[in-house]
């Protein structure tokens, strides 16, 4: 399971608060939003920690036999971060578009959502298999109900 599409949730809000539906609907929406934001920021937060300590790892075994693995393992984590932060960046401004308290800031921040969002890799590849990794990533997070970014907050 993917991170929601925030443009899509947004059009969805957008809909239920013009069609004047119940205030559920709306603080569903924005939950939602929050979620995608908390859980694509914890792993983007968890993959720049792993990228460092593999900087760390790939330096010590310059010269060693497990120099080649070290390298690769690194840079399918530079991949990931990569991925990682871009998401974060595509759920944060989503977030604010759903907790924007005018029109106008939210369809700016559900732009900005749109262009921060990353464009596809090929499967297969290096980053390919670090998207794969990270859908995979937060498909667990999502269906932990002990995770605290399922936890419902209070608007």
């Amino acid at each position: 399971m993917r991170i929601t599409n925030p443009t899509l949730l947004l059009a969805a809000a957008a809909a239920l608060l013009l069609a004047g539906c119940e205030n559920r609907a709306r603080a569903a929406a924005r939950q939602l939003a929050r979620q995608n934001s908390c859980i694509a920021a914890e792993l983007a937060l968890d993959a720049k920690e792993r990228l460092a300590s593999l900087d760390t790892a790939l330096v010590t075994s310059e010269g060693t036999p497990m120099e080649q693995v070290t390298r690769a393992g690194h840079t399918f984590a530079a991949a990931y971060r990569q991925w990682a932060d871009a998401m974060s960046r595509t759920a944060d401004y989503a977030d604010s578009a759903a907790h924007a308290r005018s029109p106008a800031d939210s369809v700016r921040f559900a732009r900005q959502s749109e262009q921060a969002r990353p464009r596809s890799v090929p499967p297969g590849t290096v980053e390919g298999n670090a998207v794969a990794s990270y859908n995979q990533d937060v498909t667990r997070a999502l269906a932990n109900p002990d995770h605290p970014c399922n936890k419902p907050d209070n608007d």
